[in-house]
């Protein structure tokens, strides 16, 4: 039995399957080894897989991660997984390549990641070509769900936002001024908080503020990752993540008005890459 894995920085989907047939799927909380502990890693295993794995033997595991960019990171991932499941061939990636074989599997193309966190690379139909680097939620992720959450509570906190929106922010999370200040500067995580303000922007996606702050962010994401590739006009520019997926119109609008090709959305890649690993 082979088990997949797609983990973000909020949530990690887990497959197990037994030649072509999904035997458990199973969600956890997120992992971004740039971020967690491996202490971190360890403990979702054992409180929120083993127990629902019910004692499946393991044979492989494919695990795609944020963070998985560096050896370092890898053998993080890899050694928390080795000692909970001895004996397995255990291959770990970086997220970016479990979006492109799910997005792209044997295509050429640019796959895209927008969730929690964002970013892209250019597909061959066999490996990674070039990345754009991504610099995390304080200095880049640009169209991300965390970046959308900064610049709709920026311009909320700066009276940049219509009356009505700042008014329902707050009462949507029963805060204030300073509270959300306090949040953001004393408290640990504030990512999480900032990407939950994405699921606000969702819900009140027919205020035009809101939907130009979107639009706008998805236009940052095109310029600084989208325009870096040499020929990004050339090919078909497929995404996947909550962010693409839940704003999906305002994206396909976005990528269309830059003279872009767009390929399929995904709301989750684990699905493409369980078809990867089956074929």
């Amino acid at each position: 039995m082979i088990l997949i894995a797609d983990s973000g920085s909020t949530k990690t989907s887990w497959l197990a399957v037994d030649g072509k047939n999904v035997v458990s799927k199973i969600t956890t909380a997120g992992y971004n080894p740039y971020y967690y502990k491996y202490d971190f890693l360890v403990n979702i295993i054992q409180n929120e897989l083993l127990p629902k794995l019910d004692d499946q033997l393991i044979e492989k595991i494919y695990y795609y991660g944020s963070g998985c960019s560096s050896d370092i990171n890898c053998t993080k991932v890899k050694t928390a997984l080795w000692a909970q499941f001895p004996g397995a061939l255990v291959e770990i990636n970086h997220d970016l390549t479990g979006a492109a074989v799910a997005l792209l599997k044997d295509k050429e193309g640019i796959a895209c990641i927008l969730g929690t966190g964002s970013n892209s690379c250019y597909w061959n139909g066999k490996e990674v070509l070039s990345n754009v680097p991504s610099v995390g939620y304080l200095l880049g992720d640009e169209g991300s769900g965390t970046y959308i959450g900064m610049k709709i509570l920026k311009g909320i906190l700066e009276n940049k936002a219509p009356k009505e929106v700042s008014n329902a922010f707050y009462l949507a999370f029963d805060t204030s001024f300073e509270k959300v200040l306090s949040l953001i500067y004393e408290k640990t995580e504030p990512n999480r908080f900032f990407a939950g303000i994405s699921k606000f922007a969702g819900e009140n996606i027919n205020e035009p503020w809101i939907r130009a702050q979107v639009k706008q962010c998805f236009n940052d994401f095109i310029e600084n990752q989208i325009k870096q590739y040499p020929n990004y006009s050339d090919v078909e520019i497929s995404f996947t993540g909550s962010i693409a997926y839940y704003f999906k119109d305002i994206l396909i609008e976005t990528v269309k008005e830059n003279n872009l090709s767009i390929g399929i959305i995904l709301r989750e890649p684990i699905d493409g890459m369980l078809e990867f690993h089956t074929r």
